[in-house]
């Protein structure tokens, strides 16, 4: 059976809506420090392909590739070109204190994104993808006169469905627009134990932000002409401050046992709220990047993302936030994409590096990570599809001040398909 455009576009954008309604509502990998802000953010993730190139995304246009983190990249696609890229990833990380080690690793869907063309002159892109997510589990024991302990977790995490749009305004200047919905759950939970006192009630606390509401991103992107198929490329991103609308549940109550292997036993209600309106400071951000390329051959980029966190809140909360900072240089190289000879003379060779501030300070002391990055473009013979991996491995954290340095390590897989609409086919 053949599709239509219009058949291909509908079934593509209900196995989006299908992905977003229970793909993302499993968790990453546990992260002390995902109990902040709105925890892991994954805002400059992209596809595998830039994932291979240390992240950069700024200033890389979209002939060949969906590049969601800046809208104005769909403006170069062909009118007659459809595209579709999704990727799953395997995370494994040690986490480490001054005196302990712990292993952890986690595999999950990553991400699902279209483009085509509209007209001549404005292409769409819609897709899903995590945005943020809240995974730890930690326990304080006090040794005093009535020992207690203090358990804490955190589970859930935000989610962003979008539908983008580039057009060209001049031969060399495009612009763009992305329309992010962000929706999800955050569940932080409290329990308060007196293991050995059966005569002192527990106490456990729960709160549940239910987020449902738009973002609003734009982008542009330059591109210059130069001699010898080189061409030079400016981009740049902004993303508007917005309120986000949330409803809060809370229950505090006392219980019997609950600790250890114990089933807990409601005893009484201390507060209780329920669908209560909030809602989230979010803040402004913005990025540039400059890539230079020989077209089919090699590209090699730069970019800075800068976050002003310091403006998030939270029930009038910062919860420990920071501006956030980000550079990333990368860059690929294909000997030769139209050999007949070798196969691996037309594989496509990525690398790149990232260095993070992200948006957690713990106790004054901020929280940075640093990546290597690696990846490899695998083309299908005989067909306008790919397959990606890219690897990133590094640290984030510190063991100063009693807290967590993690050692990670990424693997990504991406397929990428590129078909042609409104093709006649000859048959003989």
């Amino acid at each position: 059976m053949i599709f239509n455009k219009l058949q291909k576009t509908l079934f593509l954008i209900t196995m989006i809506f299908v992905m977003a309604d229970g793909v993302f509502a499993q968790a990453d990998i546990s992260s002390p420090y995902s109990r902040f802000g709105l925890g892991n953010i994954s805002k400059n993730k992209t596809n595998t392909v830039l994932q291979g190139m240390g992240g950069i995304t700024n200033a890389v246009d979209g002939k060949y590739l969906l590049n969601n983190s800046n809208p104005a990249s769909y403006a170069e696609m062909d009118s007659l070109t459809f595209l579709f890229d999704a990727g799953f990833y395997m995370k494994y990380t040690t986490y480490r204190n001054t005196t302990d080690a712990e292993k952890g690793s986690d595999a999950s869907f990553d991400y699902f994104d279209l483009g085509f063309g509209v007209t001549k002159w404005l292409k769409m892109g819609l897709g899903v993808a995590p945005y943020s997510n809240r995974s730890y589990s930690s326990t304080a024991d006090f040794d005093f006169e009535y020992p207690y302990s203090i358990d804490y977790e955190g589970t859930g995490g935000l989610n962003k469905l979008y539908w983008a749009s580039g057009f060209k305004v001049t031969k060399s200047l495009s612009l763009g627009f992305k329309l992010n919905y962000v929706f999800g759950n955050i569940t932080d939970v409290t329990k308060l134990y007196y293991p050995g006192m059966s005569y002192f009630h527990n106490e456990k606390r729960s709160i549940n932000l239910h987020f449902s509401d738009v973002t609003f991103d734009f982008g542009l992107i330059y591109k210059k002409q130069l001699r010898n198929d080189h061409v030079l490329t400016f981009g740049a991103t902004y993303s508007l401050p917005t309120k986000l609308n949330a409803h809060r549940n809370i229950f505090i109550y006392t219980m019997f046992k609950g600790y250890g292997t114990y089933t807990e036993t409601f005893c009484d209600t201390i507060l209780y709220k329920n669908n209560e309106k909030t809602s989230i400071n979010y803040p402004q951000s913005f990025g540039a990047g400059i890539t230079l390329q020989k077209t089919d051959r090699w590209l090699i980029g730069v970019d800075f993302n800068w976050g002003n966190w310091e403006k998030f809140r939270i029930n009038d909360v910062n919860d420990s936030l920071q501006n956030s900072w980000n550079v990333a240089i990368g860059g690929c190289y294909t000997p030769r994409n139209t050999s007949v000879s070798s196969y691996f003379r037309k594989v496509t060779y990525r690398a790149g590096f990232h260095y993070d501030q992200t948006y957690f300070n713990i106790y004054g002391q901020s929280i940075n990570k640093y990546g290597v990055t690696l990846g490899l473009g695998l083309p299908i013979p005989r067909a306008m599809t790919s397959l990606n991996i890219a690897v990133d491995f590094g640290k984030m954290g510190t063991t100063q001040n009693n807290l967590i340095e993690e050692s990670y390590f990424n693997i990504s897989f991406g397929v990428s398909i590129r078909d042609k609409w409104f093709v006649k086919r000859r048959y003989k």
